[in-house]
Parts: structure tokens; C-alpha cells; sequence
């Protein structure tokens, strides 16, 4: 190992460039408190601290760096095995992955609300790599995926390239809190964050960026311009690293907001490495952000580097014309637990089925909800004068219940990690849910007053059929009314005394 590090292979694409935003080794700051951050503006030029601090493209004194070809170091072919092996030693690697992704989403809003093929064709895909490759080993907890991705090129919305060394979410579990914050304007990302580390299931928790070029890239077409050069964390000392910041609203995030970010100061130690001519069927898979709880998390500046430092940079082999970079990246949120046993590490996990065909309890549970039928039936030839709006509550009860169920049905939405590919269908059932909520209130306000007629059914007042069909569901509106109820209770009791 020792050995190979020390005399890595060379190959005829190995490079020499001038790496752009290297901080200058004599460069001095204090990495442990907020207020020592350097800030950037958006196009990475430096806002607090001198020019000169680091490298510029003209310095006669801007050292050269190696940024070796990958691919040599990685078996031939390409195989998802050794591709996950090589990620495990380096925090990185090239994965043979085909998608079938069509259309990559970059709206967050529209992916969170309607679904896009982010949520339902990438997600699963990304899950399958994740805990059948790279982390077989662990019992994953959770895999939180975007509905979106970030697209770099033309007609993207981020017509720019992110051509500075850095490391996009620090060292510590705060550090990557603060990045959540500096766009979530209601805090909860960063607090359902540390409400997940803090579980007992977890041991830790990673960051995975799967960064692709889009541009209909194939062997005979590569990719030329603007690759991505990484950097081996094991060859980045925490005394290298630079604390710094990004004005969040120059980046889409909130105003006054900074996020959490690292530079690197320049050695000649650091390995940097890069994919010559990927195309569309190959995704280059890096770790952006590590921690795990047995990490020293009062010292900053003793734990360990595990994000892989990176930046777009000019190849000089780029031939003249190229067109330029189109590519997208997605950054996997992973929750990590314990190390399985030794026969559990070799199950795999299979990606969710296809919504068709559905299994005997999903068809038990349309059954039910397709029950409310039967209070249609009930008032078909009955009467009920003593209460004018018994047809009312009872179509419109029973039509919102067979709608809410229909939906469920169609999309699976009982199955595990369905109600996030189907956001738009979980948000009408939803609704739906609420709806008959108010309608099952509305009920107990007609039946509860004039419950005394199932024991005595007449044509002139009410019979037993609408009043029976009245009666069941405003009971279990009152149950789950009693019982939502007593949560909220409970819960209010143990935050005061916790408090």
C-alpha cells in the first residue's frame, strides 16, 4: 500500500496544471472559531482577507501540481466491486452506473411537490449503489436523496463552474449544520439532522456526491472540458485546511447567512487525481462530508479530513472548440449504524418494486377503504327527514374516503420510501385525510344529537340504514379525534417537563 502511494502509476494523461484558489502554505488562520471564516463572494474571489493569500493565475511562484489519471488506478474494466473498493481506500471512484434517468430535474420545489424522475429513477438507483457497494458492510439507516439535482453548463441554472479548491461542507457535525441552515429559513433541516445522529441506531453520518457529466458523452465523444480534479483525503493535514464561508444569498440561500466551508492551503504532500473522458454511463462517486460519534467533536481542529477536496480545472489537452461541460451532481445524505455480521453483509438490497403488480395486503387495504361504499347503499332506499343533510355527509364522506384510498393504491404509498417519490400523490391523500377528518366532525354534530333513533327507526324521523351509516364513521372520527388528542397532551406534559 505504502509502496503503491509512494510510486503511483503513471500514465500518458497524467497533468501539470496551476490548481486555482490554493491558499500559500505560510498562510496563518485560526480553523476553530466562527468569526476566523474566510469569506467568499459566489465567483469564489475573496472578500475578508488579502488577495494575496492565494495563488493567482499570473504568480511566477504558483506551484505546479500532479493531478494524476485515475483510471490506471482502478482495475480494467470498470466494475462496480472494484470501483467500491478503490472508494473505501481513497474516499472516491469512477462507477459503470447507466441510468435511466430522463429529464434531471433541478427545481427542489416542483421535485418536492409533483416528483420528478430525481425522486422515482435516480433515488432508488443511487440507493442500490450506496448500500450494495459502498457500504454493504453497515446497516444504513437512512438514504436521504434530493428531488433534485445541481446541473453546471448551458441553459442550466448554474451556468458556472465550480473552479476554486474547496470542500463544500467542513470538518464537524456543526459545520454541516450551519450549511443546512444558511438555506433552510425554518431551521428544521439541521435539527431533524441532529435528532437522526443522536438516535441510537446511528453511529454516523456521510455526505455522497454523485457528480456525472449529462452531455450525451460517449467513448467516441468524451467528456473534454472542465473535468474534476479530487484530492485523497488521507494526504490532507487539518493544519492545511482554511475555515471558510460563502455569502448564502449570492447562492440561492438566505440573506445575512454564511455557509460552512473549507480552502486548502497548498503542499506538495496533497495526491490529486482525475477521470479523463467520462461519458454519460460512468459517475464519479465522492465522500463530502464525514463524522461519526466517536469522533472528538470539542476540537475541531483534531479530527480527521475524510471530505474530498475538488475543483474544476482547464485540461490543457482540451482540444481547441470543445463545447463546454454539461453535468449534474447529487448529494446523497446517508445515516450510518453499526457494522453487520459477517453472513448479513453479503444480503442485497433490492430497489423498491414497480407500483404494478400489487400484493395481497394492498388490495386488503382497498377493500377497506373501499368499504365507504356501503354507506352509499344504505341511504339508496332509506329516508332520514328528521336530518336534512344525511345525503350530503354521507357522499361526500364516503367519495373522499374512496378517492383518498384509490390514490393510495395507485401509487404504493404504504410501501417504504414511496410517499417521497410520489410527493404530489402523498400530498392529496393527505388533504383528502384531513377532508374526512372535518367531514367525520361534521358527522358527530348530525348523528350524536339524534343518536336515540337506532334504537327506535322510523320512515318519519330516521331509519336504521342512513342512521347507521352516519353513526360508524363519526365513531371513528371521535376515537381518533380522543387519541390525537391525548398525544398532543402527552407530548406538550413531557416537553415542559424536560424543559
Amino acid at each position: 500500500m505504502a509502496d503503491e502511494e509512494n510510486h503511483p502509476p503513471s500514465s500518458t494523461l497524467d497533468l501539470e496544471v496551476n490548481l486555482p484558489g490554493l491558499f500559500r502554505p505560510e498562510f496563518s488562520v485560526d480553523n476553530r472559531q466562527e468569526a476566523d471564516k474566510i469569506a467568499y463572494s459566489s465567483d469564489f474571489s475573496l472578500i475578508s482577507c488579502p488577495e494575496e493569500a492565494v495563488y493567482g493565475d499570473e504568480d511566477k511562484d504558483a506551484p505546479i501540481t500532479k493531478i494524476r489519471d485515475a483510471r490506471p488506478h482502478q482495475d480494467s474494466p470498470l466494475t462496480e466491486d472494484d470501483a467500491a473498493s478503490f472508494f473505501h481506500k481513497k474516499g472516491f471512484c469512477l462507477f459503470p452506473q447507466n441510468t435511466k434517468v430522463k429529464r434531471w430535474n433541478e427545481d427542489y420545489l416542483k421535485g418536492m411537490v409533483f416528483g420528478s424522475d430525481i425522486t422515482k429513477v435516480y433515488s432508488p438507483e443511487l440507493e442500490s449503489i450506496i448500500r450494495n457497494y459502498l457500504l454493504p458492510e453497515y446497516h444504513v439507516i437512512s438514504v436521504d436523496c434530493p428531488p433534485a439535482v445541481l446541473r453546471r453548463g448551458p441553459s442550466s441554472r448554474n451556468n458556472f463552474y465550480g473552479t476554486g479548491v474547496h470542500q463544500d461542507y467542513g470538518l464537524s457535525l456543526e459545520d454541516y449544520k450551519n450549511n443546512l441552515k444558511a438555506y433552510d429559513f425554518s431551521g428544521q433541516a439541521a435539527k431533524e439532522v441532529q435528532k437522526k445522529f443522536d438516535s441510537d441506531q446511528v453511529c454516523g453520518v456521510m455526505v455522497i456526491n454523485f457528480w456525472r457529466p449529462i452531455g450525451g458523452y460517449t467513448k467516441e465523444n468524451p467528456l473534454r472540458s472542465k473535468p474534476l480534479a479530487v484530492c485523497d483525503p488521507a494526504f490532507v493535514a487539518n493544519g492545511d485546511t482554511v475555515h471558510t464561508a460563502l455569502d448564502a444569498k449570492s447562492i440561492g440561500g438566505l440573506k445575512g447567512k454564511q455557509t460552512d466551508q473549507m480552502a486548502l492551503k497548498y503542499s506538495p504532500q496533497q495526491q490529486w487525481y482525475y477521470y479523463p473522458n467520462m461519458t454519460d454511463d460512468e459517475v464519479l462517486v465522492f465522500k463530502q462530508f464525514e463524522v461519526w460519534k466517536d469522533d472528538s467533536m470539542d476540537k475541531r481542529e483534531a479530527l480527521p479530513v475524510r471530505g474530498v477536496f475538488h475543483t474544476a480545472f482547464v485540461d490543457p489537452n482540451t482540444p481547441e472548440g470543445s463545447p463546454p461541460r454539461q453535468s449534474t451532481e447529487c448529494r446523497v445524505q446517508v445515516f450510518i449504524g453499526k457494522r453487520k455480521e459477517e453472513d448479513a453483509a453479503e444480503e442485497k438490497w433490492t430497489p423498491p418494486a414497480p407500483l404494478w403488480p400489487k400484493d395481497g395486503s394492498e388490495w386488503g387495504i382497498l377493500a377497506l377503504d373501499m368499504g365507504s361504499i356501503g354507506m352509499i347503499f344504505a341511504v339508496v332506499w332509506s329516508e332520514c327527514p328528521a336530518i336534512p343533510s344525511y345525503l350530503a355527509f354521507v357522499y361526500s364522506f364516503a367519495i373522499v374516503g374512496m378517492l383518498a384510498g384509490l390514490i393510495k393504491f395507485q401509487y404504493s404509498l404504504g410501501r417504504e420510501g414511496n410517499t417521497k417519490r410520489y410527493p404530489c400523490a402523498q400530498s392529496i391523500s393527505s388533504i383528502l385525510g384531513m377532508t374526512q377528518v372535518a367531514l367525520g366532525i361534521w358527522g358527530m354534530t348530525l348523528v350524536f344529537p339524534n343518536v336515540a333513533y337506532l334504537g327506535n327507526p322510523s320512515p318519519d324521523t330516521c331509519e336504521f340504514g342512513p342512521m347507521l351509516a352516519m353513526f360508524i364513521p363519526s365513531v371513528i372520527i371521535a376515537i381518533v379525534a380522543v387519541v390525537v388528542s391525548g398525544y398532543v397532551v402527552h407530548a406538550c406534559v413531557a416537553g415542559a417537563k424536560k424543559e
